[in-house]
């Protein structure tokens, strides 16, 4: 059973936070500065008919002849209703304008902006039935973390807001579905590094479908190529608008269970998707996430529905791909943080990032 809440209003503290750590970076090799810089802006939104993301991305392209040019922009786009459906699209550089030092983008017809304290967005794939109109306002206070270690020389910044509510409308194929009050997650991503270096991640975010319920919780693993070690993990919990509780690295133990049988998933581009078969094969079929410290106990665990792959040319072996494995499916959370209760059940997306 849900509880219908009115559509909330920015917080004007929450607001000013976002508008100064939320901005595009951009690459400095556009100033003759360090290049192979990676960064993205990722949302979310969960409506009981369809599951939505959007990500607008800006790459360096490592054999790009001039690297004040290196730049690429990219838009994916999926949304899941029976099944996964989506691409990416790629720009050229009139098409494209960035402000950085803002969140103002905008890629061909497809745009982000940041205003009064809500996030806009307008997009539109080229070549497959996806769009949306959505406006998302945080509810939550953001997570803001820098240079986080990849690799022994590599590293990731990331701002994350666990929980938005979104309104709008998703087009999907022929059906346009309304979206009043759904939950929704942001993240934003920058670093430097390549495709193929010694790393992987697991980053996941749970959210419940019912409103009233207060809990939010992120999960973060970075580990090495291998997954045989982990160099960072974060376990985020937040009540309501301020987190609550952060557990870290030797707090947290994960634990997976078979693999999911992901039967022929949405491979995006398509173009790419010759070369990553079975790339998804170490999926699990379940997972769950264990955090003790301090007398609390936290447990999520989450379940596979449907995965779609985003596959990126491997930029250390020309032939290898980098599989990004965008998992839905169901989370619960459950526990007892700081002497209260933590019970919660909705829907999760988790990513793997996997080589191919």
């Amino acid at each position: 059973m849900t509880t219908a809440l009115p559509f909330p209003s920015p917080a004007p503290r929450v607001s000013a936070t976002l508008a100064a750590t939320d901005y595009f970076r951009r690459s400095p090799a556009r100033l003759r500065g360090r290049a192979d810089h990676k960064e993205w802006q990722h949302f979310l939104v969960h409506t009981e008919g369809a599951h939505l993301l959007v990500n607008f991305n800006l790459v360096d392209d490592r054999w790009a002849p001039d690297p004040r040019r290196a730049e690429v922009a990219r838009l994916i786009a999926l949304a899941r209703t029976d099944a996964w459906d989506g691409g990416v699209d790629r720009f050229a550089d009139g098409e494209v304008e960035v402000v950085p030092g803002r969140i103002d983008a905008r890629f061909g017809e497809s745009w982000l902006r940041f205003d009064r304290g809500r996030y806009l967005l307008s997009i539109a794939l080229r070549d497959r039935p996806l769009a949306a109109e959505l406006e998302l306002v945080p509810t939550t206070t953001p997570a803001l973390s820098a240079n986080q270690p990849l690799s022994p020389e590599r590293s990731l910044s990331w701002l994350f807001v666990p929980r938005l509510v979104a309104r709008g409308t998703i087009t999907a194929g022929s059906v346009t579905r309304r979206v009043e009050a759904a939950p929704a997650y942001h993240d934003h991503n920058w670093g430097h590094f390549l495709w193929g270096d010694d790393f992987s991640w697991e980053w996941g975010s749970a959210l419940p479908w019912d409103p009233a319920n207060a809990w939010s919780v992120v999960h973060v693993r970075m580990t090495d190529r291998g997954r045989s070690a982990a160099r960072y993990q974060g376990l985020f919990l937040w009540r309501g608008s301020e987190p609550l509780r952060v557990f870290r690295d030797e707090e947290i133990r994960v634990a997976y269970d078979g693999c999911f049988d992901v039967g022929r998933p949405l491979r995006v581009p398509r173009v790419m998707a010759l070369l990553a078969s079975g790339a998804a094969s170490d999926v699990p079929r379940r997972m769950e996430v264990v955090a003790r410290s301090d007398g609390d106990e936290l447990r999520l665990r989450f379940a596979p529905e449907a995965v779609a792959q985003v596959v990126m040319p491997s930029e250390r072996d020309l032939e290898a791909v980098t599989v990004l494995n965008e998992v839905s499916g169901r989370a619960a959370l459950s526990g007892r943080v700081r002497g209260v209760e933590v019970a919660m059940e909705g829907p999760g997306v988790f990513e793997f990032l996997r080589d191919g």
